[in-house]
């Protein structure tokens, strides 16, 4: 297993964001996707089923180019199995792609089980993508979507945040083998993949692994994936079950926060007075957390400064919070306000002068 990032300790479960279900994913799908051989598992019928494809089963490369040559629609995808009991998936492939009615067809090839030569050979009969099982049926569901947005002829696609989460795509990409780059088009970053491993990510002016957490916490909007060589020097490695084992788990803390804790848009600030009764108590380093925290951040911003992972700043933010060490901004600025119209504080009584009451009741 690859592993060259630090992120958050994982959680007891290392199960991807969306669960063991339909990814939930909204936008539009729909269409067929063309099943041949023994891709048409029942896992994966399902998962296309729940994100709104038509899945059609045929058994070997003559049915598939029957019902291809017949068909006046064409399917929004092919999946292969690499072995058929009338020839092989790769042959299909080149096949497909020597057709004009097909040869812009998106194709995978899932084999059972690796072989050094796959990859080169997937490549070279031009398939969309190359997996081997295990694969996750949800990976297949992602992929079909991601097709689906195909920039004509070429091989860029367009997709969304609020359609296909980006720590779906990411799964996903990594589940084959091909290279590319993801670019944001709203927020300023973009990733990079290579042959199963992410490399290289860049966000809010920061790159490398830092970058690529970031980014899959907070980027939202359209992007573009780009499949193609990607021969730049990448900034960390990290492969798909280090992904699911340990960057997910923390994706999943920081989700449940988002819903149930401090808004990203607030301001906060600090109550002194709480902090000195409170800082026997707290952990060495929230004060990293802290010092961030000057009314004029918000959550968001101070997580973006923050160099711990996302999630447990969250965490520790929304704890010093409810114990009432940070404080909503607005607060403390309307009580400025309220003694700002109160006038100068009157530090000394002014003497009594002898014709005032008091130097009556004096006398």
């Amino acid at each position: 297993m690859v592993a060259h990032l630090h992120v958050a300790p994982p959680s007891p479960s290392s199960t991807p964001a969306g669960g063991h279900d339909a990814l939930d994913l909204a936008g539009e799908a729909g269409g067929c996707v063309l099943l041949v051989g023994d891709a048409s598992r029942p896992a994966v019928t399902e998962a296309l089923v729940a994100e709104g494809f038509e899945p059609v089963r045929v058994d070997g490369m003559r049915e598939a180019l029957a019902r291809l040559a017949s068909s006046e629609e064409l399917p929004r995808l092919v999946v292969i199995d690499a072995e058929l009991p009338d020839g092989d998936g790769f042959s299909l492939c080149g096949l497909l792609r020597a057709d004009a009615k097909a040869a812009h067809l998106p194709v995978l090839l899932m084999a059972r089980h690796q072989e050094e030569f796959h990859r080169d050979l997937a490549a070279g009969v031009g398939a969309d993508e190359y997996l081997v099982e295990p694969v996750d049926p949800r990976d297949v569901a992602v992929l079909a979507r991601l097709k689906a947005g195909r920039r004509g002829a070429e091989d860029v696609y367009d997709a969304h945040t609020g359609q296909l989460p980006l720590v779906h795509l990411v799964r996903a990409l990594l589940s084959g083998v091909r290279s590319g780059r993801v670019i944001l088009s709203e927020d300023t970053g973009s990733f990079t993949f290579r042959h199963g491993l992410m490399v290289d990510a860049t966000f809010h002016g920061e790159r490398g692994s830092l970058a690529f957490r970031r980014l899959l916490c907070f980027a939202t909007g359209g992007y573009t994936v780009t499949f193609g060589p990607e021969l730049h020097r990448g900034t960390f490695s990290m492969d798909r079950p280090y992904l699911c084992e340990q960057v997910v788990p923390g994706l999943e803390r920081f989700e449940a926060l988002r819903v149930r804790g401090l808004p990203l848009a607030a301001r906060l600030t600090v109550d002194f007075n709480r902090l000195a009764r409170e800082l026997p108590t707290l952990p060495e380093d929230v004060e990293q957390v802290v010092r961030l925290f000057d009314g004029r951040r918000t959550v968001r911003a101070m997580l973006l400064e923050c160099r711990f992972p996302e999630a447990l700043a969250y965490e520790a933010a929304t704890r010093l919070f409810m114990l009432g060490v940070l404080v909503p901004a607005i607060l403390v600025e309307e009580r400025e306000r309220a003694r700002a119209f109160a006038g100068p504080p009157r530090l000394f009584e002014p003497a009594p002068t002898p014709d005032s009451p008091d130097s009556d009741d004096a006398s």
